[in-house]
């Protein structure tokens, strides 16, 4: 890993954001900060700038996943039942799965994640750690916990016996409030709300969960903290009703009509699509860890997600990019399966790349982010081969020739760490499903 935050990326084909590309290009960063992005000879570069080669490839802004839960099972050799691997491993062991799974994120070229964190792991703690410099990973963006009502999806997600305390759940507007009140104070950097049902044992995904004055009441909250409300939101209801309260994203979206969709667009509503955590689960899903009842279940979710999606894009609605990676069941390290399934359902490589540069960017909103324009935050990946013509190369690591970082080139640092803890090794090559 250099040491310096100085750095030229010459050569390649450079996608500094949307619709700017430059065909041998440069990228200047200094002091972790990019200076330059667009025809060689453009910049001028102090003497002894440590220079890396980018013929033949294409150079992106770091990519965004916006729908991560960190702190899963990053052991894909030991397949654990999500339900148990949260009910029984410890907080301190969820956090070290979840630096692993940082670091796997990262040499996939996504060096930012924003997390749907779990009470009292240490996500936010990570954040600040990776913030200081103190160690290497991506740059997280973290809720620390969920909102949920009892008997919500927040609530069903945890087997029966684990022990609930205060505030794992929150009923009624003042519950809701304090809880938004509560997280702020923990350090979140967005909220995110239970606004329908899920998947989990004893539920059903078409259940509205929480009432329009409580969700109301949670988006007004945060947004007077700057903070920015996610709604988990599978069903029709649960959907219409985030809308009317104002969130900023919808999480999923699985059963999104033309109308919703629609309204979506022209209040400039986020869809965070997610399509990867049902892939994953309807191809291989009895191999990590679902019954086939299980996956037989998630197929309706499937197909919606996906009729969703075309509705979402017909409508003009904002999509950024996220994949629900959660341990074993859609693996850290596959990411880029998200933007595949894009292209293969409409997008142009393009259209998909801006769901995890710009778009994401935006959802977040960090102007520093998502793109390679002067004075944004130096993360880059280097990618051999043209992303605009085969968006499959990013799913390849063998095809990441450099990630950057801050202006740091730590390629060789999580080259090291895949081969000497294992990053890639499972019975699913993670870049190729």
């Amino acid at each position: 890993m250099t040491t310096t935050a100085d750095i030229v990326i010459e050569g390649g084909l450079v996608w500094a954001g949307l619709g700017e590309l430059f065909e041998d290009g440069l990228v200047h960063i200094q002091a972790g900060t990019v200076m330059y992005a667009g025809p060689k000879g453009g910049a001028q570069v102090p003497a002894g700038t440590p220079r890396l080669d980018a013929q033949g490839c294409t150079v992106l802004p770091g990519l965004i996943d916006a729908h991560v839960h960190l702190t899963t099972n990053s052991d894909h050799d030991r397949v654990i039942p999500s339900d148990v691997f949260r009910g029984q491993v410890s907080r301190p062991g969820k956090l070290l799965h979840g630096l692993r799974n940082a670091h796997r994120a990262l040499a996939s070229g996504f060096t930012t994640l924003r997390v749907m964190g779990h009470r009292g792991v240490g996500e936010v703690e990570l954040r600040d750690f990776i913030d200081a410099g103190l160690t290497v990973g991506p740059r997280l963006v973290v809720s620390p916990w969920w909102i949920t009502m009892t008997n919500g999806h927040g609530d069903l997600f945890y087997p029966p016996y684990t022990k609930r305390t205060k505030w794992d759940t929150a009923d009624g507007v003042e519950e809701c409030r304090k809880l938004v009140r509560l997280q702020a104070r923990a350090g979140a950097d967005f909220i995110k709300v239970m606004a329908s049902g899920g998947m989990s044992k004893g539920e059903q995904p078409h259940w509205a969960n929480y009432s329009v004055a409580e969700l109301t009441t949670i988006v007004e909250t945060a947004h007077e903290l700057d903070l920015r409300v996610a709604a988990h939101a599978l069903s029709a209801d649960g959907i219409r009703r985030s809308l009317a309260a104002g969130v900023d994203s919808i999480e999923h979206g699985s059963y999104l009509g033309e109308d919703a969709a629609a309204e979506m667009a022209e209040k400039g509503t986020f869809l965070v699509p997610t399509m990867s955590f049902n892939d994953w689960c309807q191809r291989e899903g009895t191999s990590r860890g679902l019954t086939p009842d299980a996956v037989g279940d998630l197929s309706d979710a499937h197909d919606r997600t996906i009729e969703s999606f075309v509705h979402a894009r017909d409508a003009g609605v904002k999509v950024v990019m996220g994949t629900d990676s959660s341990g074993t069941l859609c693996p850290f390290g596959a990411h880029a399966r998200e933007l595949e399934l894009y292209v293969a359902h409409g997008m142009s490589a393009e259209e998909a790349l801006a769901t995890a540069t710009t778009n994401a960017a935006s959802l977040l909103d960090r102007s520093d982010l998502g793109s390679l324009r002067s004075g944004a935050a130096g993360d880059v990946v280097v990618v051999e081969g043209n992303v605009l013509t085969e968006i499959s190369l990013l799913a390849q690591r063998s095809n990441l020739r450099y990630i950057v970082r801050a202006g740091r080139d730590v390629t060789g640092y999580l080259r090291e760490a895949t081969e000497v803890f294992g990053l890639e090794t499972g019975k699913t090559d993670l870049g190729n499903p």
